[in-house]
Parts: structure tokens; sequence; C-alpha cells
């Protein structure tokens, strides 16, 4: 009786460990992203296995016998689509980066002439330093005089010394009206 009531001890203790060890195994297994069991590829090396899939395709070894040419074409697609994604998505990344730098690089000196028009890009900020200028409205909005509080309307004078910022990429901006120097940190462009 002491016998049996050890084996079940013993054949619930292997169970138990057995159970453990294939968590354990199927946890090991999945791996994490990078990783020698998930690792990340290249768009090259994507590129290859699609031209070496559609090689297999156009040569008729594919298996089974029956091509579904339109399943071919959405797939053709489905993958161009993805490309243009993935390249729309890294030219963003790269503005981006520009911006980011512009922002980190601290004020710049510009000095602009009369006529001329500083538009500045969302998260830009400006100072005019000298000279005069009044402010360009954007589509969606005008420039913020964080100094005095306001928001200025199209054609308003901007004050010397005043901090400018411009909260989107819209067309908004400075008019130059005589020769000015300002200070500006961030993106922009001088029309």
């Amino acid at each position: 009786m002491l016998f049996k009531r050890k084996s079940k001890i013993a054949l619930l203790a292997c169970m138990l460990f057995s159970c453990v060890v294939l968590a354990v195994s199927s946890a090991a297994g999945a791996g994490q992203p990078g990783s020698d069991a998930d690792p990340l590829v290249t768009k090259s090396y994507v590129d290859q296995k699609i031209a070496q899939l559609s090689a297999q395709i156009g040569a008729g070894s594919g298996t089974g016998g029956n091509v579904d040419l339109s399943a071919i074409a959405q797939l053709q697609t489905d993958v161009g689509d993805l490309t243009k994604f993935i390249i729309d998505a890294l030219t963003e990344i790269e503005t981006l980066k520009g911006r980011v730098a512009a922002l980190e690089s601290g004020y710049m000196v510009v000095e602009a002439k009369a006529g001329q028009k500083i538009i500045l890009a969302g998260g830009s900020e400006a100072i005019l330093r000298s000279g005069s200028a009044t402010a360009i409205a954007g589509t969606y909005g005008t420039l913020v005089d964080a100094s005095a509080g306001l928001d200025l309307k199209d054609g308003a004078n901007i004050t010397v010394q005043h901090l400018l910022i411009s909260s989107r990429t819209d067309g908004r901006g400075l008019l130059i009206k005589s020769n000015a120097f300002l200070l500006i940190r961030g993106a922009y462009t001088v029309q």
C-alpha cells in the first residue's frame, strides 16, 4: 500500500516536472524579435525572396499545379503598396530627423531683405532682432507671439525682441518690411 502511494507521488512529480520543462522550452522557442529564433531582416533580403518566389511562380514550379493568377496579381499589388508605404515612412523619418536636428542646433542668425518672406515650419521659433516685419497667417491659423501672449493676425506688425512660435507647417511666417536680422530655431524657408 505504501509502495502504491509512493509510486503515485513519483508519477505526479514526473508529470509536473514534464509540464514545467515543456512550458519553458516553448517559451524559449518563441524567441524575442531580433533574436536567433526571430531575426530581423533587411529590405534587400525580403526583395530577394520575393524575386525567387516570383521566378518559381513564373516557371510553374509551385506545388499543386493550379495557379490562381488573380491571387498572384493581388499579392504583387499588396507587395507594391507595402513597399511604397515603407519608402514613404522612411522619407518622413528623414524629414523629422532634419527638423529635430534643426531644433537641437539652437538659434541661427538669419539676415532678411525687404520683401522676403520667412515661412516657418511647425514647432519653429523666431525672434525679430532688428528691422520690421508683419505676420503671415497660415492655412489653419496664425503665429503665436509668446512674449505678448496673443495670436498675430495676418498683416499684424511684429514687435522686435518678441518670441514667435509657429505651431504648424501651413505657410505661417513673417513678411519682411525693412532689412532685418532674426534669430530662428527650427526649420524655415526664405521666399
